[in-house]
C-alpha cells in the first residue's frame, strides 16, 4: 500500500521498537561469535588448511546470521511509514479518493460488500469459523474463547497444543515400541535393534517443535488448518507395526548374509549413546516453560475479548416535502462527510447510487443503498502489567537461546575440525584398535550431540520469539460502520402564490411530496490486523471482532436528516435585499396608478376584485391548454 502523506496525524506508532532493539543487540553477538571464528580460522589454515576452511563456513555462518539479525532489528526500530490510508479496508474501498489504494489493497480484503450487508442485518459475525479435525474441536471445546481471537492467535494455539498432542502421542506410540520389542513380540532382533527406536523417538520430537516454531505467515494464516484423529491412527498403527516389519527386515538380511548380531553389536558399540532419557526431559521441560510464558499471554488476550454482535437500528418514515434525488445528496455530501475522522475520507464499501423511477401523473418510486466505515482509529490493548512482563521475558529469553544455540554452533565448528585432524593421523580405519574407536566415537557423539542441541534449543527460542512478535504486531482499531438503505415513493403537485390581480409578483413552484423510510443501521466495530516491518507494515486483513451498539452516534444521524428535511424552502422567494427594493417600488406604482372608484362599498369593491381574478385566471387556462396540446 502506497505511503499516502498528509499532515494530520492517525496516531500510529512503530510496535516493534523494543523487538528491534534486543534483536540487534543479538545479532550483534553472533556477528562477533562469527568474527572470532573467522580470526581463528585465519590462523588455523596456515597448518591445517582443510581445518581452517570449515571454521571458516562455520564463521561466515555466523557471521551472516549475525548481519541479517542486527539489520533485521535495525529496520524494526526505524520510522513506522504509514499514510492516511492505513489501515487495509474491510472490503473494496469504492471512495473515488481512494482508487488507486483500493486496486493494491484488493488481493487482501477480508470481505465482499455483501458479506458486509449480511453481518449487519443480520448480526452476525462471519469473521469466527468453525474448526476442522477432531483436535482442533478438543483445543476449541477447552479454551472457548479461543475462537474469537484473530487468525494468526488461533494458529498458533493449535500449533502448540498440537505439538503437544504429538508429543504424548509419540510418548504412548514408544512406549508400544518397547513393550512390543522387549516383550519378544518381535523376536530376538526387537529388543537389539530397540535403541534405533530410541533415536527414531528423539529426532521425531526434535522435528515435530522445530514445526512448532515456524514462522506465522501474515498472508497465510488467514484460514484454520485441520487436525484430525488420523494423526493418532497413523502414529498408534505405526508405532505397532514398525517393529514388526523392521525386526523382520533384519532377520532377512542375517539370513542372506554372513553376519550375526554378535558382530553388528560390536560394530554398533562404536556408536555415540543415544540418552533418549536426556532428550526427552529436555524437550519436555523445554516445551513447557515456553507453553506457560504462551500461555499467560494468550490468556490475558483470551480475557480481553469482547466478543458481542450488536447494531443499532433506526426503521421509521417521514412525509415530507422533498425531492428524492435530494435527500442522497444531503446523505453523500453532508451527513456522512460530516461524519469523517481527521479529514479521512470514509470507507465507502457500497456506492449510493439512487435509482428512481419516474411513472405517470407526477408519481414514483425510489431506492438507494450504501455501505460506509469512518476512517479507523487505533484502539490500545491494555493487556496488563503481567502481559507486558510476560511478553518481554518470551522476548529476551527467545534471543537469549539463539545466542547460546550460536555458541553451541562455535563448539560445533571446533568439533568437527578436531574431528578431521585427529581423524587425519589415524590412517586406515580398517586397523583400529579399541583406544582410537573409542576416540573417534568421542568426536561424532560430540558433533551429533551438539549439532541435536543445537537445533532443540533455536526450537524453543523460535516459539518464543514467534509468540512475542505475535504478540506485538498485533493492532486493534475502532471505527463506525453504516449501513443505509431508503426507499419510499413519491408525487408531484404545483403550488403557485402571488396570483391575486393586484400582486405585483408571482410564484409558481412543482412540490414533490416524498414518504420516506429510511432503515439505517450503525455498529462501532472493532477490527484487528498484524503489522510487520518493512515496506508492508499494515498490508495484512483486517478482521473485525467485535460489534457494538453506537446509539449515540445513530440518533446523530436521524437528526441531522430530520434538521435538514424540516429546514427546507418549498417556495421560490425573493432574498436579494436589492431585488426585494425593486418589488415594492413596482408595487407602490401600481398601487397608485390603479383606478378605484372610491364612492364605492367595500363590498362591490371586493367582488370587482374577485371578478378580475378570475378572469385573469380563465386566461392563464386558455394560455396552457395549447402547450398541454403540443
Amino acid at each position: 500500500m502506497a505511503f499516502d502523506y498528509g499532515s494530520i496525524d492517525l496516531g500510529l506508532r512503530n510496535p516493534f521498537k523494543m523487538e528491534g532493539a534486543v534483536t540487534a543487540v543479538r545479532g550483534v553477538i553472533v556477528s562477533l561469535l562469527g568474527i572470532y571464528l573467522l580470526i581463528d580460522a585465519a590462523a588455523t589454515v596456515k597448518d591445517q588448511p582443510v581445518a581452517g576452511w570449515i571454521l571458516v563456513v562455520f564463521g561466515l555462518g555466523l557471521l551472516a546470521s549475525g548481519i541479517t539479525n542486527a539489520s533485521k532489528g535495525i529496520v524494526a526500530m526505524m520510522r513506522f511509514f504509514v499514510g492516511r490510508n492505513h489501515p487495509t479496508s474491510l472490503a473494496h474501498n469504492y471512495s473515488r479518493s481512494e482508487t488507486s489504494t483500493a486496486q493494491e489493497e484488493a488481493s487482501y480484503v477480508a470481505y465482499t460488500k455483501q458479506r458486509l450487508t449480511e453481518m449487519l442485518v443480520g448480526r452476525k459475525n462471519s469473521t469466527f469459523i468453525e474448526p476442522q479435525g477432531f483436535l482442533a474441536r478438543f483445543v476449541h471445546s477447552v479454551f472457548r474463547r479461543l475462537t474469537y481471537m484473530p487468525y494468526p492467535v488461533r494458529n498458533m494455539a493449535q500449533r502448540l497444543c498440537g505439538a503437544w498432542a504429538q508429543t504424548l502421542i509419540a510418548l504412548i506410540a514408544y512406549a508400544f515400541v518397547a513393550f512390543v520389542s522387549l516383550a519378544g513380540f518381535a523376536g530376538e532382533v526387537g529388543e537389539f535393534i530397540f535403541p534405533a527406536y530410541s533415536v527414531a523417538f528423539t529426532v521425531y520430537l526434535l522435528l515435530v517443535w522445530r514445526s512448532a516454531g515456524r514462522a506465522i505467515g501474515r498472508m497465510a494464516d488467514t484460514t484454520i488448518p485441520t487436525m484430525g484423529s488420523m494423526t493418532l491412527v497413523k502414529v498408534v498403527a505405526v508405532a505397532i507395526l514398525m517393529p514388526v516389519v523392521i525386526g523382520l527386515g533384519v532377520k532377512f538380511v542375517l539370513s542372506v548374509s554372513d553376519l550375526t548380531l554378535a558382530e553388528i553389536d560390536t560394530y554398533l558399540a562404536y556408536l555415540p549413546r543415544p540418552y533418549t532419557i536426556l532428550y526427552l526431559l529436555g524437550v519436555l521441560l523445554g516445551a513447557a516453560a515456553s507453553t506457560f510464558v504462551v500461555a499467560i499471554m494468550l490468556n490475558k488476550r483470551l480475557n480481553y475479548a469482547d466478543p458481542k454482535v450488536e447494531v443499532s437500528e433506526l426503521r421509521e418514515n417521514w412525509q415530507e416535502s422533498v425531492h428524492p434525488n435530494e435527500i442522497f445528496i444531503n446523505l453523500d455530501n453532508l451527513v456522512m462527510a460530516n461524519r469523517r475522522y481527521k479529514e479521512v475520507p470514509n470507507r465507502v464499501y457500497q456506492e449510493l447510487e439512487p435509482n428512481l423511477n419516474e411513472q405517470v401523473e407526477g408519481k414514483g418510486n425510489f431506492f438507494g443503498e450504501m455501505i460506509q466505515e469512518i476512517q479507523p482509529k487505533f484502539k490500545a490493548m491494555d493487556l496488563g502489567f503481567i502481559f507486558e512482563r510476560a511478553r518481554l521475558i518470551s522476548l529476551v529469553s527467545a534471543n537469549v537461546l539463539f545466542v547460546i544455540a550460536s555458541i553451541l554452533t562455535l563448539a560445533l565448528a571446533f568439533s568437527v575440525a578436531d574431528a578431521y585432524i585427529y581423524t587425519k593421523t589415524l590412517g586406515d580405519f580398517a586397523q583400529l584398535n579399541a583406544a582410537q574407536g573409542a576416540e573417534v566415537s568421542s568426536h561424532i557423539s560430540a558433533i551429533i550431540h551438539l549439532f541435536l542441541v543445537g537445533v532443540l534449543i533455536r526450537a524453543f527460542a523460535k516459539i518464543l520469539e514467534n509468540s512475542a512478535h505475535l504478540f506485538f504486531a498485533e493492532m486493534l482499531f475502532e471505527s463506525n460502520l453504516i449501513y443505509l438503505k431508503v426507499e419510499g415513493t413519491f408525487t408531484e403537485s404545483k403550488i403557485s402564490t402571488g396570483a391575486s390581480i393586484h400582486d405585483s409578483t408571482r410564484s409558481e413552484n412543482t412540490l414533490v411530496r416524498s414518504s420516506i423510510t429510511p432503515w439505517i443501521i450503525v455498529c462501532r466495530t472493532v477490527s484487528s490486523t498484524f503489522a510487520a516491518t518493512g515496506i508492508q507494515n499494515l498490508e495484512h486483513p483486517r478482521f473485525i471482532l467485535e460489534m457494538h451498539k453506537n446509539d449515540d452516534e445513530l440518533n446523530s444521524i436521524r437528526g441531522d436528516v430530520i434538521n435538514f428535511l424540516k429546514d427546507r424552502e418549498s417556495i421560490a422567494a425573493i432574498t436579494s435585499q436589492r431585488d426585494l427594493r425593486n418589488a415594492s417600488q413596482i408595487h407602490e406604482i401600481n398601487k397608485q396608478s390603479r383606478a378605484i372608484a372610491t364612492h364605492q362599498s367595500p363590498e362591490a369593491l371586493s367582488k370587482m376584485e374577485d371578478d378580475a381574478g378570475g378572469y385573469l385566471r380563465q386566461q392563464a387556462e386558455r394560455d396552457a391548454e395549447p402547450d398541454q396540446n403540443k
